[in-house]
């Protein structure tokens, strides 16, 4: 797990309280301090050498928040630790975009209110079709407003389901999910970055102008997280000026991570390093 690089006061979580729900697929969930955690699959059938979709949902109470895949400068991510039947593979969790939470000098990467973290399960092809699978999953993860808490959750889920309820809502969690989540950067478009002393300058050549744009860094200690990213639009793009972490101590070939250009507009980005200035 990540360390802590701040200080916090951390809380011991209150012991979990089960109940069921109905999300499409035979599905168990936990109220946990400040959260309620669910296992939700997209489809309420699994297809022979398909892959599936499976996904942790947080209901979080207002005010407190839970960490994306780079935390910023305090928290860790969610770790899913997932209970299969043989020949079912879980891949990584496909993390939707973040937002920027906290202030000052203190600056984190993660997720309010509804989040779903999807991961996709990849069927064995010597599954048959419309036998009763079930799925499980241990879920750790760090709950934080004025005081951090740890906290865990065991769920599961079904499939197929006799209890179909709930299979509409939750192939549009999935779909909204996917919605706000990065995109792959897109054939044409152009990014690179430069060292400039300390700072860096991310360009990207989109073909148009862009008046907005967050850059989220997927590596710790590369940026500094709580410095105002300086964002000036150009002919064909934009540029995003970004100050060093204090904590870096070696140069980059490439600065990976998510950048935001508008609503619905998140993108994965490799831009390599195009040398000094």
């Amino acid at each position: 797990m990540f360390a802590f690089r701040k200080s916090f006061a951390i809380l011991v979580a209150l012991p979990l309280l089960g109940f069921g729900i109905a999300t499409g697929a035979e599905a168990q969930s936990f109220t946990a301090t400040h959260a309620k955690v669910s296992l939700i699959a997209e489809n309420n059938s699994l297809q022979p050498g398909k892959t599936a979709l499976a996904g942790v949902l947080f209901d979080l109470e207002k005010g407190w928040h839970i960490y994306w895949v780079n935390p910023g400068d305090s928290g860790e991510p969610p770790k899913i630790q997932w209970q299969l039947p043989p020949g079912f593979q879980a891949k990584e969790i496909r993390w939707p975009t973040p937002v920027r939470l906290g202030g000052g000098t203190v600056i984190d990467y993660g997720y309010e209110g509804r989040v779903l973290l999807p991961v996709p399960i990849q069927v064995p092809s010597s599954y048959q079709a419309g036998k009763a699978v079930a799925l499980s999953a241990n879920i750790r993860y760090l709950i934080c407003r004025e005081v951090c808490i740890p906290a865990k959750a065991q769920a599961s889920l079904s499939i197929p389901s006799t209890n179909t309820g709930g299979e509409a809502a939750a192939r549009e969690l999935f779909r909204s999910t996917f919605d706000n989540s990065p995109k792959a950067w897109p054939a044409g478009w152009k990014a690179q970055v430069t060292d400039n002393g300390g700072f860096f300058l991310l360009s990207l050549d989109t073909g148009m102008s862009e008046p907005k744009a967050t850059f989220f860094p997927l590596e710790e200690d590369q940026v500094d997280n709580s410095a105002a990213q300086g964002v000036t639009a150009t002919p064909r793009g934009v540029q995003i000026k970004l100050k060093k972490s204090d904590q870096l101590t070696k140069g980059l070939a490439a600065l990976k991570g998510v950048v935001v250009l508008g609503p619905g507009q998140a993108f994965e980005i490799s831009a390599p390093m195009a040398g000094k200035k």
